[in-house]
Formats: C-alpha cells, sequence, structure tokens
C-alpha cells in the first residue's frame, strides 16, 4: 500500500520573505534535514513546519528530494531560536538558518555523515564475523574491536533526539514578546517542569570571573551544560585560562579560530547530552543545545557582540538573553561598567545587582564606572605643556614606568607616531595598538596602557558617547595596572557622570534604553538614511513590521545598531 503524500514547509540558507512548500511520501517531523531543489538549485533544508493542506495546488507542490537520516536533526529549541531573531531583528529565517548553519559547517557535518557510515558498514561486518564459530582468543579480538568501533560511533553523536513538536502561531507570537532584549519577562521554556532560574544576576565586582566558577560547577554537577560568552577572541584566551584548570575536558572552546572539526566536534558533545562548558563568542549561541542550564555573558556591555554583517544583524547580549529563556537558564551578566540597558533594568526589578565598590545605584547621584588618570588635552596645550601627541605628564608617566608600556592609537597616523615615540623614548621597547587590536590580542602583561587621543574612541555626535566612554576606561583597567586617558572632555571620561545622569538624559530625549531604535540603512555601505525610535512597549513588534512593509528598496533595518 502506497504512503500517503504529506506537505511540509522547508526552511532554507537563502533570503526568502517566505517558506516554500515540498510533498514528501513519507511524514517528516520539524527539525528534519532534508534535500530539495529550487530554482534548479539544491539546498539541504529544515522542516519547519507541517501542513495538513499546501498552500497552492497539490500538482504544483515540488517533492523533496530525500530525507538527509545521515544529518542530525536540528531541535524545537534551536527552531524557537530562529524564529525569535527573525521576528525581532527583522531579517528572514533563511539569513538566520544560513548564519546558524554556514556552508562550511554543513560540509563538515556531510563529512562526518559519511565517516559514521562507514564505521556503521565497519560495525556490521563485525558483527557478521562474531556470528561464526571462533576460538577464545579469536572472539575476544573481534568484541574488542567491536566496542571500539561502538565508541567511535558513539563520538559522533549517533543518537539522534526527536525535537518536540511546534507551538501554536499565538504561542510563537507570546514568545517574541517576552523575549524582547532587556525589557519584559524572559521566554517561557520548552521544558515546562524545569525550576525557576530567577532574574539574570549582574555582577560588577574586580573578581566577577571568580564568582562565574561556582555558578558553572553547580551546573554541571546537575548534569547539565552551559555557555560562557565574550565579545572577542582575546577574552576567550583570558577566560580559557581560568576556567580550563577547573573543568578540564569539559572545557569546550567554540570561535571562528578554530578548526572546523574542533568546532564540529564540539557540537556532537552537546549533541549526546553530556554535561559541558561551552566558551566562545556570539556564534556559539547556534550551538546545539541539548540541556542548557547557564548562561554568562562576560563583558556585557561590549559593542563587539552586535553583529553588523550579515542578516541576521543580532545583539549577541540580548540573544543569549533569549537564548537562556527558551532553555529556562540562569543567567550571569558580567561588566565593570554595565551597559545603561541593563542598569535600567536592574532599577526596574528584572535584574539583580551584586554590587562592587566601584558601581552602586544609591538613589544619590553615584559614579559611572572606574577613574584612570586624566590628562586634560585642552589645558596642556594652554600652558605649553605638549611635546606633539604626547602631554609632558604622559612623557613623564612612561619614563617612570617599569615594565611594559602600550599606547593606543586614535587619528594618529601610524607612521608619524612611530618617529614621534623613537625620538622620545629611544631606549624604550614601546607597543602601539588600537582599541579593536587590543581587546581581540590582549595586552600581555603592560605596566602602563596610554590612550593618547580618547575622543577619537567614541563619536561627537552619539547619544552613547559617555557611556561608552566609561566603558571602554573600565576594559582598559582590566588589562594593565595604571591607565592615563589623554581627552579635550575631561568629564566624559575621569567617571564624575553618574549613572543617574546618564539615565535621566536618555529619558528626557526619549533614547534608548527608555526606547528602541531602528535604523534604516543603504545596502553596500551601511549609510544611515533614517532613524526612529520606537516606544519600549507591547506595539514594538507592529511598529517594525510596520517599517518591514514600507522598506525602501536597496536598504535594509538595522535593529538596536551600536554605532
Amino acid at each position: 500500500m502506497t504512503a500517503a503524500r504529506t506537505y511540509i514547509q522547508v526552511l532554507l540558507p537563502v533570503k526568502l520573505r517566505w517558506i516554500p512548500t515540498y510533498g514528501s511520501p513519507v511524514s517528516l517531523e520539524p527539525g528534519r534535514r532534508v534535500c530539495v531543489e529550487l530554482g534548479k538549485r539544491r539546498y539541504d533544508g529544515v522542516v519547519w513546519r507541517c501542513l495538513e493542506q499546501p498552500d497552492l495546488p497539490p500538482e504544483r507542490v515540488q517533492d523533496i528530494i530525500a530525507v538527509q537520516n545521515k544529518l542530525p536533526a536540528v531541535t524545537a529549541e534551536e527552531l524557537r531560536f530562529w524564529e525569535f531573531l527573525s521576528d525581532y531583528y527583522l531579517c528572514t529565517l533563511g539569513e538566520v538558518y544560513k548564519a546558524a548553519y554556514p556552508l562550511l559547517k554543513l560540509r563538515s557535518e556531510q563529512t562526518a555523515a559519511d565517516i559514521l557510515a562507514r564505521l556503521h558498514e565497519r560495525l556490521a561486518k563485525k558483527e557478521q564475523q562474531l556470528a561464526g564459530r571462533h576460538g577464545e582468543r579469536v572472539t575476544a579480538r573481534l568484541m574488542a574491536e567491536r566496542d571500539a568501533l561502538l565508541a567511535e560511533i558513539a563520538g559522533y553523536g549517533d543518537s539522534p533526539v526527536k525535537p518536540a513538536s511546534r507551538r501554536s502561531e499565538r504561542e510563537q507570537n507570546e514568545l517574541v514578546c517576552s523575549a524582547e532584549p532587556q525589557g519584559g519577562k524572559q521566554p517561557q521554556a520548552v521544558n515546562d517542569d524545569k525550576e525557576d532560574t530567577g532574574k539574570p544576576l549582574v555582577l560588577t565586582a574586580q573578581d566577577r570571573r571568580s564568582a562565574y566558577l561556582p555558578a558553572l560547577q553547580e551546573t554541571l554537577s546537575a548534569g547539565r551544560q552551559a555557555l560562557v560568552l565574550t565579545p572577542e577572541i582575546a577574552f576567550c584566551d583570558r577566560l580559557e585560562a581560568l576556567l580550563a584548570p577547573e573543568f578540564g575536558q569539559q572545557l569546550l572552546v567554540f570561535h571562528s579560530g578554530r578548526t572546523p572539526v574542533q568546532r564540529r566536534t564540539v557540537a556532537e558533545r552537546l549533541r549526546s547530552g553530556a554535561p559541558a562548558v561551552i566558551l566562545g563568542t556570539r556564534s556559539a549561541l547556534f550551538l546545539p543545545y541539548r540541556a542548557l542550564g547557564l548562561v554568562v555573558v562576560d563583558e556585557e556591555q561590549d559593542p563587539a557582540y552586535k553583529q553588523t554583517e550579515p542578516a541576521p544583524r543580532y545583539q549577541g547580549r540580548d540573544a543569549a538573553i533569549a537564548l537562556a529563556g527558551i532553555h529556562r537558564a540562569r543567567v550571569l551578566l558580567g561588566a565593570a561598567v554595565p551597559s545603561l540597558e541593563t542598569l535600567l533594568n536592574v532599577r526596574l526589578g528584572k535584574y539583580d545587582l551584586r554590587h562592587s565598590p566601584t558601581l552602586t545605584l544609591r538613589h544619590s547621584p553615584t559614579p559611572i564606572g572606574e577613574s584612570p588618570e586624566v590628562i586634560d588635552l585642552a589645558a596642556e596645550r594652554r600652558k605649553n605643556g605638549l611635546v606633539g601627541t604626547f602631554s609632558r605628564k604622559l612623557i613623564e608617566a612612561v619614563r617612570q614606568t617599569e615594565g611594559p608600556v602600550l599606547l593606543l592609537r586614535g587619528w594618529e597616523k601610524p607612521e608619524l607616531l612611530q618617529e614621534e615615540i623613537a625620538a622620545l623614548f629611544p631606549d624604550r621597547d614601546i607597543r602601539v595598538r588600537t582599541l579593536n587590536a587590543l581587546k581581540r590580542e590582549g595586552a600581555s602583561g603592560a605596566a602602563l596602557i596610554a590612550v593618547l587621543q580618547a575622543d577619537a574612541l567614541v563619536s561627537r555626535d552619539d547619544f552613547r558617547a559617555d557611556e561608552r566612554a566609561a566603558q571602554i576606561v573600565g576594559t582598559l583597567c582590566q588589562f594593565a595596572p595604571h591607565v592615563i586617558v589623554q581627552t579635550a572632555v575631561p568629564a566624559r571620561f575621569n567617571g564624575s557622570r553618574s549613572v543617574d545622569d546618564l539615565l535621566e538624559e536618555r529619558r528626557q530625549f526619549g533614547f534608548p534604553p527608555y526606547t528602541r531604535l531602528v535604523e534604516i540603512r543603504r545596502q553596500g555601505s551601511g549609510e544611515v538614511l533614517d532613524r526612529h525610535f520606537l516606544p519600549r512597549d507591547r506595539s514594538l513588534a507592529s511598529r517594525k513590521a510596520a517599517l518591514l512593509d514600507t522598506l525602501p528598496a536597496g536598504t535594509y533595518p538595522d535593529v538596536d545598531p551600536v554605532d
């Protein structure tokens, strides 16, 4: 008897505002991988939804080419996370799928599937050999070889987990509203029987990274998985030095610096459900977690968490909080100087704050951030205190510093700056880096970090300038014991402005975090053509959708941009 034809929507890794419908001779659940054809090209797709009836005449519905049984299924949690990113950041589901499963990852999975198929063939032959009559020694050898093959197959995570059925469209819409970054309650979990994880906890003390350890240990002891997210690979390297002695082989590192095989191994460990600590950059959000119990976002304020190109242009910190909500996992946010979005959520009672000596949230005005040595360039210029790019105070500090000195440049031309350094400090080995290079590569034990023109590191016209300045200072103070900042705007960098001042200023002018910013940008150049400050309420989703419907040709929306 011929099986009844079923109909499915298949998600493809291409930018489509619609999800194609295909026919299948067998019943398939959401998350299963299939091979299909679209426009005479073949794609590896993911079953998105099962349909009772197709949305076009059955005779026009093309059948799938094959079911990719060798490839692991996508979990229900992954699908819900993709839908959240698509809805909130105004991109297509295909763009999210392409980011989660880029071509290199798909090829790596196919390679693993081919290896696994060969292992199964060898195992079948070994079982046939064992079925025959052999002496005791031969039988023992064959059994050992069979067990080795079984262990190798298990290492590839050959235990597919069926994804749970998708929720209704109404429930999905409620998820998107509740998972809205930095606002509202957290998204409801797929597994509703898990314990309540409470509010996200914000850690600001200098030893906050050590505070991650007991939470990670507790998660592993409960047999669950943890994600530690960092904004840059350099932060990953420093945290790896802290975590590796504690967690050994249970610590898995995932970022673009790792090979495809190493990254695939991480995914396979997670699919097996084994307890593990994943340390990675924002791409680690797309891993197939089976038992996520804790999400740690280190340096949560860092703008590097924002994906700018290509779509989905998501904010890694906010996406991590939404992912934790889907899995009902605990959340820890760490930063020397938290973002104003996070501090407002503390004020509103949505997050809890563990106080530190350097930042408090009393009702009276309090400073935001660390206080380095700040040199007023305008004042130094008036009293003839400048020698080219360097103030005399900075020159003296460099000469008195015992140990490596690192200079951060902004507008300065590297060749001219090196000439100045050679003339002023002929006997010193002084390194010069940009802020981005420092965050990527680290400071390599610098005793002094000096910013030559700090005003080059923040935009003069950006409403985030004072907040960003405080956060830059807080970051620099983690890299070296002595930090000097040369600036024409000392009040921006000396910590004199308070959380209260900055939040009140944002509230008066209707800026984030009291609103949501959506910029309309030109394709290719990224030029900002229009800006929309939308109310931070339940109307946000519909207002963003309205913007998407009126988007001019050759443009794209950027939700919650950072520059």
